[in-house]
């Protein structure tokens, strides 16, 4: 009977993972400076701890490379250029010292998410081992002594080849999985004890004087509107939802401001376990000729809907960062 070809047959553990990244971290074939590999461990262990959905360029930029928060990605590039050393620097890696690992961490093109998979290689090792057993054992001719070791090296180029197209099959299905329905999150909130985002009161500089109930407006807005989705706990400032839930685990701050007719309102999400602003976004309406009952419903929905995404409730915009 033929044995398979190697594949992918399973998840690694958290545990696996993090052995197989200090492997990688610490070989002299993984060539890569030292920001690259903060990169790699950052976007790693924000998977492992179901933050996925998060690991977008702004996330990244400010929490491993020191931006702040005014960091734009269409002009500062430097997500994109790490991206692509940190790709080739894991090429290299698994084409020398990690041909055998069992791990594979890859970071797919168009995506800063880490796919996680694990390979079978008993199968290809015990092939080689017989075909290694049955060949000392046999006295071939001169003429099969020539022919062997082609046989044998194009039936390694075959199964190297084979695996590798398993392996990338494997990592294009579970990165549409991830991209599109995140299992962490959504068993947070199934299991009745998911993630809370405390809604902050939107403010106004001294400057622009936007008035109180405009404010307060927006902020029931954006509550009403999340409450809707369906999607993470909210909690407001003077309460909560079950009177016992007094850490969130983000706060969403905003602020407002009036220049003539034109109304901004800047959004932003905060972590509370370190304080990091996993997603950002501003917003410009002209004013003049609407009611503001629409501007602010208009700049709520799109703020609720932008933050819900990546909870798995049921919007259709995500985070830009």
């Amino acid at each position: 009977m033929r044995s398979q070809p190697d594949g992918v047959h399973s998840h690694p553990s958290p545990a696996e993972v993090r052995e197989q990244l200090d492997r990688i971290l610490s070989s002299p074939d993984f060539i890569l400076p030292d920001r690259g590999r903060r990169f790699l461990q950052f976007i790693v262990n924000e998977t492992l701890e179901g933050r996925a959905a998060y690991l977008k360029a702004f996330t990244i930029a400010t929490s491993v490379f020191g931006r702040d928060t005014s960091f734009d990605m269409q002009n500062d590039p430097c997500v994109r250029m790490a991206a692509r050393q940190l790709r080739s620097a894991l090429e290299r890696y698994y084409l020398t010292s990690g041909s055998m690992d069992e791990v594979l961490i890859t970071v797919p093109t168009g995506s800063y998410v880490p796919i996680l998979v694990k390979r079978a290689i008993e199968c290809s090792v015990r092939t080689e081992d017989e075909a290694q057993s049955v060949s000392a054992a046999t006295k071939p001719s001169i003429e099969q002594a020539s022919i062997e070791p082609p046989k044998r090296e194009s039936r390694l180029l075959r199964g190297i080849m084979i695996g590798a197209v398993f392996i990338l099959l494997a990592a294009v299905v579970m990165a549409s999985i991830a991209e599109s329905d995140n299992p962490v999150l959504k068993q947070a909130f199934t299991s009745g004890d998911g993630p809370t985002i405390l809604v902050d009161g939107f403010t106004t500089d001294g400057q622009t004087k936007v008035p109180d109930e405009v404010l307060s407006g927006l902020t029931n807005a954006i509550v009403a509107n999340l409450v809707k989705l369906n999607g993470p706990i909210v909690i407001v400032q003077d309460g909560t939802p079950d009177g016992n839930r007094t850490n969130p685990t983000y706060t969403l701050r905003g602020s407002v401001r009036l220049e003539k007719d034109d109304m901004r309102a800047i959004a932003r999400l905060v972590r509370a376990a370190d304080g990091s602003v996993v997603w950002s976004s501003d917003y410009d309406v002209n004013i003049k000729g609407r009611s503001i009952l629409d501007v602010q419903a208009a700049i709520a929905r799109s703020i609720s809907a932008a933050v819900a995404a990546p909870f798995g409730a049921g919007a259709t915009s995500r985070p830009q960062g």
